[in-house]
């Protein structure tokens, strides 16, 4: 290390906590989610349960200890708009941040900050000293030592490791001696991050997404999957000669007919998800496993490849500015509350929640058509406001007192009773009023009327407009009882 190049480490200036800006390309972080509030961050931070047990340690350390700046903490300034953002160190500026302002936490772990936050005096917490280093390039070296898988401190994941890497690659491109300068690996090992990265992401592609269910590629586009099982497959002999993979330095070439290809592809990621196929496989288990997969048909003199060269079909690891956005006069052209609307969420609408349910439910919400579907759309509503209010009361700690105040056990408890409760004990101005109206049988848009689409068989109110209505309605308190994100607001 240059001591005169890194002169800056040594060197320690306060800055406030809640005007330093979170790393949003953190390799920590899952590069597919827009991170618009300190909220996005956390609940990206704390998907792993891991990654949240140790987080949630981290706070309670800093609310019963204080926080003791052992190690530095690293800002650079962006030169745009003049704001200190933090190069490492997020996970102890986000545990600060959450601890002065618990409302901001996401509601899966917001009752526990607040657990906490009430030990702190908030004002130890104002200010915080960190290096300033001269730009992030600068902080690269000292971000790498400090979360290599060498380090005995809390290092990245394997998938994390990989995505830095292929971020220095994104922004050196060719300079591969200026990677191995930072990261002090040798070129064939960040040939390799960069190629495993490549195979993972043609998971992403349309025709391989679209013949894997839901639920598939929602773990194999995880950060749990194991990545350690593609390495593994990819390099040995027998794979790439029965399925035509050739390795150029960064570059995938297949030399197969690239349906074929596809069809094995998908079979290995279904595999690896069932767990059928785990980190226990060697090198003498790779004939019998693609035995087991559909043929790949090779192709010496069709060179479909997964590298960019010769207009062939390519796997790119984008930045996310590079990424396919939509049309913004489309999302300014939607009309929001519009009775009339085709469907009954919006698209510009996103709902960031780890229950299954829940989250399909919005999805399938945002693409079915309203007036073909009325009747499963009314009771979809009713389901969505039971499901939202009773994780509402788990995420904010409130089953032990509504259980005490109804007398009951918290499943017996009806959703009326739960509604009651939270608008005398949690809710205040117009979402409280909201729920005083939905407990009125004579209001319009009342309970007594969601009930009715599941346990009646009346269809006189399942019709699009009425429920487009009934949704606009509830949508406010929905806003409260869940984290709704509106896409097409601008950024903080």
């Amino acid at each position: 290390m240059n001591n005169k190049n890194y002169a800056w480490l040594s060197k320690r200036t306060f800055r406030t906590v809640d005007e330093l800006r979170l790393w949003p390309d953190n390799p920590r972080l899952n590069p597919e989610e827009d991170h618009k509030y300190i909220s996005d961050y956390a609940e990206d931070l704390i998907t792993d349960d891991g990654e949240r047990d140790g987080f949630c340690d981290l706070v309670k350390s800093i609310a019963e200890m204080g926080f003791i700046p052992s190690d530095p903490i690293v800002v650079w300034q962006n030169e745009q708009n003049k704001k200190f953002y933090v190069a490492e160190g997020n996970r102890r500026i986000l545990a600060m941040k959450l601890l002065r302002h618990p409302e901001k936490a996401p509601k899966s772990i917001r009752a526990f900050i607040r657990k906490y936050a009430i030990k702190i005096d908030k004002e130890t917490l104002r200010k915080v000293s960190v290096s300033i280093a001269p730009s992030l390039e600068a902080a690269e070296w000292y971000i790498n030592q400090r979360n290599s898988t060498s380090s005995l401190r809390r290092s990245w994941s394997r998938v994390q490791q990989q995505r830095w890497i292929a971020s220095l690659y994104e922004k050196y491109k060719d300079d591969i001696d200026k990677m191995l300068e930072i990261t002090s690996m040798n070129k064939s090992d960040i040939e390799s991050y960069i190629r495993i990265l490549k195979i993972k992401d043609y998971i992403k592609k349309e025709e391989i997404r679209n013949l894997l269910t839901v639920e598939e590629f929602e773990k194999a586009n995880s950060y749990r999957f194991p990545i350690t099982i593609l390495e593994r497959f990819f390099g040995y002999a027998d794979v790439k000669k029965r399925w035509g993979i050739e390795f150029e330095g960064t570059d995938i070439r297949i030399n197969a007919e690239i349906d074929t290809f596809n069809k094995a592809f998908v079979e290995l990621i279904k595999q690896i998800v069932a767990e059928k196929i785990n980190t226990r496989m060697k090198a003498a288990d790779a004939p019998s496993i693609l035995d087991k997969l559909p043929q790949v048909v090779l192709s010496p003199t069709t060179n479909n490849g997964l590298n960019e060269q010769n207009g062939e079909e390519s796997i790119i690891i984008r930045e996310k500015n590079e990424q396919a956005q939509p049309n913004s006069s489309v999302v300014k052209m939607i009309m929001k509350n519009d009775p009339y609307r085709k469907r009954l969420i919006l698209s510009i609408y996103d709902l960031n929640t780890t229950d299954t349910k829940l989250r399909e439910l919005f999805e399938e919400l945002k693409n079915i058509p309203t007036a073909k579907y009325a009747h499963s759309t009314s009771a979809a509503i009713r389901v969505f406001l039971d499901i939202s209010v009773r994780n509402y009361i788990v995420a904010e700690g409130l089953e032990q007192d509504i259980c005490k105040q109804c007398k009951n056990t918290f499943s017996e408890i009806t959703l009326q009773k739960r509604l009651s409760y939270l608008k005398d004990n949690k809710l205040s101005g117009n979402t409280k009023t909201i729920v005083e109206k939905l407990l009125n049988p004579s209001n319009q848009f009342s309970l007594d009327v969601l009930n009715s689409f599941i346990h009646s068989s009346s269809t006189s109110l399942s019709y699009k407009e009425f429920l487009n209505r009934f949704w606009d309605f509830l949508f406010p308190l929905f806003e409260i009882l869940l984290d709704i994100k509106d896409n097409s607001l601008q950024d903080e």
